[in-house]
């Protein structure tokens, strides 16, 4: 007899504890999104890093990508890219931890990748309202 409410009663609380955990602010939906593979590693887009505010000078654009190792899927690195619009001329750099500043990557080599993340990155900034132009051009 009270076996049956008791039942009741933890289904009742397991019931209200799922959908408190799914309701819960700061529950991130974050995407990491595929940009592009090369020499046996993918990068992936950390779709919540992208930014435009508080970001250093004459930068306009930031965003973490994460370097996978197609072969087991290990994480290589983390790396972050900026970008900037100089007279609708779009820039990328990296950031480089160990000397703490930004460099300018070799744009032969990296510019592939740099138009995958950014072309990766356009929808999100569309949908956190982060302006930018289709008509930037590449250095």
């Amino acid at each position: 007899m009270y076996t049956g409410k008791i039942l009741k009663l933890f289904v009742l609380a397991a019931c209200f504890f799922a959908v408190h955990f799914l309701c819960l602010p700061g529950i991130s939906f974050a995407a990491d999104v595929w940009c592009y593979s090369r020499d046996g590693r993918s990068f992936y887009l950390d779709s919540e890093s992208i930014n435009a505010e508080s970001l250093p000078k004459d930068m306009d654009y930031r965003v973490l990508v994460k370097t996978v190792l197609d072969s087991d899927g290990s994480l290589e690195k983390n790396t972050i890219y900026g970008f900037e619009s100089q007279n609708d001329i779009l820039v990328a750099t990296i950031y480089d931890p160990s000397a703490k500043s930004w460099k300018f990557p070799e744009y032969r080599k990296e510019k592939p990748v740099l138009k995958a993340i950014w072309d990766s990155m356009k929808p999100y900034m569309k949908q956190k309202h982060i302006s930018y132009s289709d008509s930037w051009k590449w250095e």
